[in-house]
């Protein structure tokens, strides 16, 4: 992976959906000193709703009413922000809007009778369904969320697109936001003639009328229609559909495209022609790794290109210590660093109880924490976004920039998504947990960023899946393992002619990969432990964040009730091609929950340094100094 200076970097971080008005909270962030706010809404559902009651509520309450209040309210929060040091990103969405056109209320309703002319100019078109996303028999299409209905923008109508140039203009040159985060990155199916046309002309120039034919069951493209079922993203393959797979895949890949087109035309073009240094990013939905995310099977040079934050919702299960799978979002982090090329990965965990272990998972994965619900009015909470970003700035070197140290390569079976074949995340998942749960130093590969130099980085390779492997990838592999490393298989064995140095096993062993890697950097905690290991020159940085906790129904970060692991034996082996110098000199272990910082006692063997960590409550930082 490059070196993280290459990417625009920021570790304190604090993000609300529901805008937090009282003064009070400026007070918040004057003493927490987080570099980046994350809070307001200047797309298309602050317009719809802003001069009504309904803006009040949930998921925006809006600090004032009227439009030109909110961007006037808005415009002075950021100047505070700006006071501070900070910067602020607003919510922008790129398709959800408030309200029905019958009865016409919220944003038809403003669109139609409230329209600021000399705020955003003449309206793009009269009917306001041409801006939106339609059913086949072209209804505007009306869905209901969070109690209150809505209308979806369309990203192949250039309607639409007019709009929300607008508006990021409004925002930048009314407000001085920093930047946007887009919110609903979303196609519903829609079938109306924007996107027919838009997609007839996509297959025509990736595909010949035969391949139309044979791949697609399409015999006259012209008269093809989208139906509502097909393109919709999030989605994932419908097995029942009477569609082929191959054309579930391509409507959904178009569909991404569409919005990256999309997004690219208002932020990139639009809005950082008016502030080169604009901060991007988008907010989208991944679970454990799921299938559906919005961008499944967007192509790889798209995905995450010229934006800096790849936050995703991991919903409201983030993992149990009596289920036995505390911590294992964290391999989301690691995946979304690797596709998006080593940008800042954040996760929205709807966590309003472990404070601590969300904001320390974000730090010890090279991104920022905590993704949502910040805590700022709880004395608990405010005291541990305080303390952990106090912390983080005072480390700040030992953060930024690093470059992986990583020993083994957990491979992403993202070809298999490719061709709408979703079985190998589940091995890739178990994979997961289980270099996780033993420690192990590694990083998320995708398959389509395979090469020998990369492989090269790595003293092991595991991959979840070899359907999805060209032949020319399964030569690369081949020659890798008979490199004197270690490659291990799950499922099916590579294509090649001889399987010599790969270990292939029908289903994942976990006794059994655990053991073929032995020989490599030995951590000895608790499975709620979770390590990561970054290089800089002359040291290694070793995170470490324990998850376990006294588990009640009770919530809040009163409630958060960490439980400490003690004795950690670690054995780290010393790449010199890593990291170039060759005597460790120091080991030092930092924690935001403790004043200070220890010198532990430490002990070289050759190309190993080994220490004992006497305790790590939830975040732990072991630095390794080093001398040529």
């Amino acid at each position: 992976m490059a070196p993280s200076d290459q990417n625009l970097y920021f570790n304190r971080y604090v993000a609300l959906l529901a805008m937090a008005g009282e003064p009070e909270f400026v007070d918040f962030l004057a003493e927490a000193r987080p570099q980046v706010v994350q809070m307001g809404f200047y797309g298309p559902q602050m317009y719809g709703l802003a001069e009504t009651e309904a803006g009040g509520g949930y998921p925006m309450r809006l600090p004032v009413r009227g439009i030109r209040e909110m961007l006037d309210w808005q415009k002075d929060f950021n100047q505070k922000v700006h006071e501070l040091g900070g910067k602020v990103l607003g919510h922008f969405s790129m398709t959800i809007a408030w309200g029905t056109p019958n009865p016409k209320v919220g944003f038809p309703q403003f669109y139609d009778e409230l329209w600021p002319t000399d705020l955003l100019g003449e309206k793009p078109v009269a009917d306001i369904s041409e801006l939106l996303q339609r059913l086949p028999d072209g209804e505007i299409l009306v869905g209901d969320r969070y109690e209150f209905p809505w209308v979806v923008g369309c990203s192949n109508s250039p309607h639409w697109l007019e709009f929300h140039k607008q508006m990021v203009r409004v925002a930048i040159t009314e407000c001085d936001v920093d930047g946007f985060v887009s919110l609903y990155n979303y196609n519903h199916g829609c079938a109306c003639e924007y996107c027919n046309r838009a997609f007839r002309a996509y297959l025509t120039e990736k595909y010949t009328e035969a391949e139309i034919h044979e791949l697609f069951n399409i015999d006259d493209l012209d008269a093809f229609r989208l139906d509502g079922k097909l393109a919709k993203v999030a989605g994932w393959v419908d097995k029942e559909s009477p569609h082929p797979v191959a054309l579930q895949v391509e409507a959904m890949r178009f569909s991404q495209i569409s919005w990256k087109r999309h997004y690219d035309e208002i932020f990139i073009e639009v809005g950082r022609g008016l502030k080169p240094d604009l901060i991007l990013g988008s907010w989208n939905h991944l679970g454990y790794l799921s299938t559906g995310e919005e961008r499944n099977v967007m192509p790889q040079e798209l995905w995450g290109r010229e934006e800096d934050l790849l936050w995703y919702s991991t919903g409201g299960n983030s993992g149990t210590v009596a289920n036995g799978d505390v911590g294992t979002r964290s391999l989301n982090l690691r995946y979304i660093r690797e596709l998006s090329g080593g940008k800042l990965p954040v996760l929205g965990g709807y966590e309003g109880t472990r404070t601590r272990v969300s904001i320390a998972e974000g730090l010890a994965n090279q991104g920022p924490g905590m993704g949502l619900y910040c805590t700022w009015n709880d004395v608990v909470g405010r005291k541990a976004f305080v303390d952990y970003f106090h912390f983080a700035e005072k480390y700040e070197a030992y953060y930024h920039p690093v470059e992986s140290y990583a020993e083994v390569a957990l491979v992403f079976p993202r070809q298999s998504l490719q061709i709408g074949d979703d079985e190998p995340v589940e091995t890739f998942r178990q994979l997961g947990q289980t270099l996780l749960d033993a420690h192990i130093l590694f990083d998320v590969v995708s398959d389509e960023k395979l090469s020998d130099q990369r492989l090269a980085e790595y003293d092991a390779v595991i991959l979840a899946d070899s359907k999805g492997f060209s032949r020319e990838q399964c030569t690369m592999l081949e020659g890798y393992a008979h490199n004197t490393r270690s490659l291990i298989v799950i499922g099916e064995p590579l294509a090649t002619a001889s399987d010599e140095g790969i270990l292939t096993m029908p289903t994942v062993d976990r006794a059994a990969i655990i053991d073929s890697l032995k020989g490599m950097s030995e951590i000895d905690a608790p499975w709620t432990v979770r390590v990561n290991a970054f290089a800089q020159p002359g040291r290694i940085i070793l995170h470490f964040v324990n998850y376990n906790r006294e588990e009640t129904d009770e919530g809040g970060p009163a409630n958060e009730n960490p439980i400490g692991a003690t004795d950690i034996s670690v054995n780290l082996k010393l790449h010199m091609v890593a990291i170039k110098e060759t005597k460790v000199t120091k080991v030092t272990q930092l924690s935001p929950d403790v004043s200070q910082g220890e010198e532990l006692d430490w002990e070289q063997m050759d190309n190993s340094v080994r220490f004992q960590v006497p305790s790590v409550l939830v975040y732990g930082v072991v630095v390794v100094e080093l001398e040529r």
